[in-house]
């Protein structure tokens, strides 16, 4: 377990090292983009960033239905991958609030979004996560930092893909506690059923191989690197937190022609 984790340190070092090379190399040139972050903090997701951010902002609006005039709560919200497409959909009475684990992509933007979008403002938490912080609060005991019935619309995009079931019921009852009524989330998984299950064999990626209760895990020794969870699960603690799950996208991880996204999109509302 020791080697994997010094595998996975060395790893980060190496990336981060190479993606340095990288913006250093575009920064000489001219070439790098003053709207979007450094290569070198780009730490959640694969892809090309600017376009996949733009394709979860259009999952919220049409899939979620958020509304240029909400108040918006974003779970996980990285370095701004979605943030910075919704500066350009939400309305200047609106309000963004956003956290994360990482300091340095809060800091970003914190000195690259804010002073520009005022109403947009970002979070660091000091919570434990195995994949990308080893100290901190338990997930499992997070109370967000923010009054109850504070925001309209929440979403968590490839967060709760990255947690074990205790963590996700936990951040499922603040979610409710923090909208207000009627409010929604649109929070994306990897579901486990009967189309999802019967593909998992044939797969190199995404085969979640360790069984744990309700959960199939990518790497058992450090359950943050990918967690997918049975359906049903999914939808009882939505229920017990005092969702109402109204809508259900599936995604193209299952191997599912024609989806929308890649993973599976859950849309709840506070009953």
């Amino acid at each position: 377990m020791r080697t994997k984790r010094l595998r996975r340190a060395a790893r980060r070092i190496v990336d981060y090292l190479s993606a340095a090379h990288v913006d250093l190399r575009l920064w000489l040139t001219g070439k790098s983009d003053p709207e979007l972050p450094p290569l070198r903090l780009r730490f959640v997701g694969v892809g090309d960033f600017r376009a996949v951010g733009k394709e979860l902002a259009s999952l919220l609006v049409n899939v979620g239905k958020l509304r240029p005039s909400d108040r918006v709560l974003d779970i996980g919200c990285g370095v701004g991958r979605v943030a910075i497409p919704l500066t350009r959909y939400l309305d200047s009475d609106a309000t963004y609030d956003g956290f994360d684990v990482v300091m340095r992509a809060i800091r970003w933007c914190q000195r690259n979004i804010t002073p520009r979008y005022p109403n947009f403002r970002f979070h660091h938490v000091d919570v434990a996560n195995t994949e990308y912080r080893s100290r901190g609060v338990p997930a499992s005991d997070f109370r967000f930092p923010f009054a109850d019935q504070s925001f309209d619309f929440a979403f968590a995009t490839s967060l709760f893909t990255h947690l074990v079931a205790d963590e996700m019921q936990q951040y499922l009852r603040e979610t409710a506690r923090l909208l207000a009524p009627d409010g929604r989330l649109l929070a994306t998984f990897f579901l486990l059923n009967d189309v999802s299950l019967a593909s998992l064999g044939g797969r190199d990626q995404f085969n979640f191989p360790f069984v744990r209760g309700a959960m199939r895990l990518l790497d058992p020794d450090n359950p943050g690197v990918g967690v997918a969870i049975e359906q049903h699960a999914v939808l009882r603690m939505a229920a017990d937190a005092g969702l109402i799950v109204e809508q259900i996208e599936y995604g193209s991880w299952s191997g599912r022609p024609g989806a929308a996204t890649f993973q599976d999109a859950v849309v709840c509302r506070r009953a």
